[in-house]
């Protein structure tokens, strides 16, 4: 079984669960760093004198995405999936108890249906000082199952019958590439006191 490092340790708690309970404070504090699995000094966002050339052939032809159509109870191909990290001028935002910084990425799954695509909240990065700069972890999703990010990983989990703990980020979003069939659900999120259907992976099929 692969080692968490301190982040995925971190991100496991509830603290950062949407609808989650408030957790101790000593629970972060007791938490130690895998040597094993600590990013080297690589950087993970691109410096901006040093970023990789856009290949504008690959640019959209549309002027917008498409707008979400109802999927539920249809079968899908995954086409892509794409992880956008923060901006580094973003804000970090706190933990529920104040106790750790994060900042969210853009996890977007893509569809065979129409264009379609769907962004799953809850990848975070944390704070990662390397060398006297502050730079981020490697992007990381919770095991519990109980935001969007988490579920999918919940979801691939029961397909390969392993434990979500027993499942690196690599193998995960390697088979969100290898184009895998799924059964789509639309179902309903709240945020900010609005509601949203999303087309939600509920099982991989094949």
């Amino acid at each position: 079984m692969e080692k968490q490092n301190e982040f995925e340790k971190m991100y496991s708690k509830d603290e950062f669960s949407e609808d989650s309970d408030d957790i101790f404070e000593d629970d972060f504090l007791k938490d130690e760093p895998d040597k094993d699995n600590v990013n080297s000094g690589k950087d993970i966002v691109d410096n901006k004198e040093e970023g990789l050339e856009y290949d504008i052939s690959k640019a959209s032809r549309k002027t917008k995405a498409p707008d979400r159509i109802n999927l539920d109870g249809k079968e899908v191909v995954i086409t892509d999936v794409k992880v956008i990290l923060p901006k580094p001028e973003s804000e970090w935002q706190l933990s529920k108890k104040k106790t750790v910084r994060y900042k969210s990425c853009q996890f977007i799954v893509f569809y065979d249906n129409d264009g379609q695509r769907e962004y799953y909240s809850g990848m975070k990065v944390f704070p990662r000082t390397v060398n006297g700069v502050e730079k981020y972890s490697e992007p990381v999703i919770q095991n519990n199952g109980k935001n969007q990010a988490s579920m999918l990983k919940s979801v691939y989990a029961k397909y390969k019958n392993k434990r979500p703990e027993e499942i690196s980020m690599y193998e995960f979003l390697s088979f969100l590439k290898s184009k895998p069939k799924a059964l789509i659900k639309s179902k309903e999120f709240e945020y900010d006191e609005k509601v949203t259907n999303k087309n939600i992976v509920v099982k991989f099929l094949g």
